[in-house]
This record gives C-alpha cells, structure tokens and sequence, in this order.
C-alpha cells in the first residue's frame, strides 16, 4: 500500500546548532538532576535511618525516610533514563530537533510527580500540610532555576507557574480548620498565606528563570549566527582572493599593514589563450579556465603558495606572503614542475583542452600588504621582483622553454632540478641591470 513519504525541511546552519546545543544542555540537566537525587536517596535511604539524626524524633520518621528515599530512587532512574535516551539519539539521529512538547512534557511529569510525593509523604504526619515546609518541597525551585538549561522561556514560565499552582492547590487541600493551639503553628497550619507567598516565589523565580534561559538562549544565537557569518566570509571572500589572504586579514581585523618581505613571484601565461577565446563560446572559454585553473591551484596550494591575481591568460603566484614559508624559491620551482606534470596529466585525460604554458620566477624583496582608500582596499606585492618575474616569463616565448628563472632563484635552491641550463644575461625592459636567465624546462 503506497504510504506517502514527509519530508522534513532541512535545518539552517543556526537551527543545527541550536539544536545539538538543546541536547547537551538537557542531558547536562539530567545530569545534576540524578547527582541531585542520589544525593537525596542516599540522605533519606541510608543516613536518615542509620545515622541517629534529629529527624528521627519525629512521629513516624520511618515512614517518611522510606517514602522519600523511595521517590529519590525513582526520580534517579528516570533521570538516568533520560540522559541515555537523549545520548543514544543524539548519536543515531545527528541533527534530530528535540520535540518541543517533549520539554513541556518532563516538566510537567517532573512537578507533577514531586507535588504527588509530597502529599502522599504528608499523610504520615500529624500535620500534613507542614510537609510542604519540609526541604524535599525545595526541590520545585531546583526544577524552576534548571529550567533555564531548557533554552525556552516559555517552558521555564511553565514550570514555574506550573510549580506554584500545583503548590498553592496542595496547600488548600491540606490546610487545616481546626487552629491549632500551638499559636507559633497556627499561622502555618491553618492560614494558606505563606503558602500563597511560596508559590507566587515560586511563579517570580519561572519568570526569572526564563528571563535567564532567554539571555543565554540570544547569546548562544549570536555566537552562532557570527560564526555563521564569519564562515560565509571565509568562504565567499577566500573565492574572490585567498584563504590565506582572507585568514591573514581576519587575524589583523581587517587590515594587513605594509611590510617588507622576501618572496618568490611566479607568472604563469596560458599559450595561445587569445586564439582559444576567439574561436569558442564564452561558456566554453569559462569552463575551460575553471578547469584549468583548478588543476593549478591544488599544485599550488600543496607547495604553500597563493593565487595572488587571475589575470584571464594566466595567474601570478606569491610564496611567501602574506604567510611566511621556508625558502620561497623552492617552493616555487617545485611548484612550477608539479604544474607541468599537473598540466600534462590533464591533457592526456582530456580534462582540459591541449594546453602549454609557460612560467616565469623571481625572488626578492618586496612590499606587502594593503593598499586603496577606507572604502576600497586590495591586497597587492610590489615590488621590483613582481615586474622581473613578468618580464622573465615573457622569455619563454623567445626561448621555447616552459620555466624560466633568475639567478636568484637558483642561488637559493638546496638542489638544482635535473637538466637546467643557463640562458645568459638578458636585459629586462624597464630594468637598468642585466638578469642571468636559467631555463629549467
């Protein structure tokens, strides 16, 4: 028989959260709940009738002990079972939002439960309705101030309301009309005013707790909801620059203040780019940079570099700022041969379309950081060495190769790469002094 299928809309980033936050914190309230009541079971099962307190003066005090101990123990285990039953579902069911009515609902069982143990312990005293003095009826103020652990408002209203009217019926019924001829005890035996008092506390302490539990409940939205944002950042910023870039500025809160660095510039030109754009659509032209450059970028990142600028044909990659590496140089060489092999591999697979490039390094000193107005500002590195880095990889057209580098670089290198060759002195345009060429592939 066809049974339709629910679907349960996806939760936000923040109603993920929230909700595994709801989970810890009611289990952390089992928690101190079953502390509590072991405590309790423990008091009035074992040291009460054993340990020769005051209490055991009193009428009937057996009774009592036993009828207390008995609600502490039950009152335990549920307590235990629910901490084990959120735990398992937690587990299993990653991302399950905890039923609303299911808090309103171990309120409820909880008060209820409390003020039934406090009438059915009452019947062993003289005075029933001194029992709702007893310590054991404090506990309804535990249950309203650990409501706040709840997240709700409303349910911490719930429980105190609920608290202070279940209260101040049990005091109506056990009141007594008879005054008592101990005038100390009249007014607690006969009149339900203090009892009234109570439970108004009791309603006053819901609604404090729920202010509370509403405070903590915006905090926790907030620190989620800038954590939110701040990945949304990270995500969308790092698209448009670097994640290193964007991490960098987020640490120095917004700003990278210019600073000299030693770095490692390589350019990389994409060969016969122009022919390829003019002879296809533009979908085609944008997959196909999407896809090679994606090729580039995991070589790159691997070796500690960063894509400082896509320049349509090509990129210009940075290692050593805005995060410092171990000799840039090699870091840069290495780069460059895992992206000739990276390229070469994609060829043959026909993830891209038969590419060539060519590549040009320098290292050297340059200026990093920042730079534009308070409206608009770029990360930018200037610097002598960026201009030579471009100018060396024009070069490879000249000379056939696919890398070429300065001397610089291969000053730098703890090991030359295999068949690198030295070109010569070449004059730069724009630069007064000659730069020896290497041509490494």
């Amino acid at each position: 028989m066809f049974k339709p299928i629910y679907h349960r809309p996806a939760l936000t980033y923040f109603q993920h959260e929230l909700e595994e936050e709801n989970f810890r914190r009611e289990r952390q309230r089992a928690v101190v709940l079953a502390a509590l009541f072991a405590f309790g079971f423990l008091l009035y099962g074992i040291t009460v009738p054993f340990g020769n307190l005051p209490i055991g003066a009193v009428p009937g005090y057996k009774d009592i002990s036993v009828q207390v101990a008995a609600y502490m123990g039950g009152m335990l285990l549920y307590e235990l079972f629910l901490w084990q039953t959120l735990g398992t579902v937690s587990r299993r069911f990653p991302g399950t939002a905890l039923a609303y009515f299911a808090k309103f609902g171990n309120a409820t069982v909880e008060i209820t439960v409390l003020t039934g143990a406090l009438y059915l312990v009452s019947q062993s005293f003289d005075h029933p309705i001194l029992m709702l003095l007893s310590p054991v009826a404090y506990l309804y103020f535990i249950f309203i101030t650990l409501s706040t652990l709840r997240l709700s408002a409303t349910v911490s209203v719930w429980t105190g309301a609920l608290a202070g009217i279940e209260f101040y019926g049990l005091s109506l019924y056990l009141i007594e009309s008879v005054p008592s001829t101990e005038k100390e005890l009249t007014f607690y035996l006969t009149m339900t005013f203090p009892y009234a008092l109570k439970a108004l506390v009791m309603i006053l302490t819901g609604a404090g707790a729920a202010y509370v539990a509403r405070q903590i409940r915006q905090s926790i939205q907030l620190s989620i909801e800038r954590m939110e944002t701040g990945e949304q950042i990270r995500t969308l910023f790092g698209q448009q620059v670097s994640p290193e870039v964007v991490e960098a500025i987020l640490a120095q809160k917004g700003t990278l203040e210019a600073s000299h660095r030693k770095v490692a510039v390589l350019f990389l030109d994409i060969r016969n780019f122009t022919h390829y754009a003019d002879t296809h659509t533009p979908d085609d032209v944008i997959a196909y940079q999407s896809a090679f450059f994606d090729v580039v970028a995991t070589v790159i990142r691997k070796n500690g570099g960063i894509i400082n600028q896509f320049l349509g044909d090509g990129c210009m990659v940075t290692f050593g700022a805005p995060l410092a590496v171990t000799n840039p140089a090699e870091r840069a060489i290495d780069a460059s041969l895992g992206i000739l092999e990276a390229v070469a591999e994609a060829n043959q697979t026909g993830l891209i379309a038969p590419t060539s490039i060519g590549i040009g390094i320098q290292t050297g000193d340059a200026v990093v950081g920042n730079i534009g107005t308070e409206f608009r500002q770029q990360y930018n590195i200037t610097g002598t060495v960026v201009i030579q880095a471009s100018r060396i990889e024009q070069l490879n057209k000249e000379y056939n190769s696919q890398i070429l580098v300065s001397q610089e670089v291969i000053d730098d290198l703890s090991t030359v790469p295999a068949n690198t060759r030295r070109v010569g002195s070449i004059h730069l345009k724009g630069m007064s002094k000659d730069v020896m060429i290497w041509q490494v592939a």
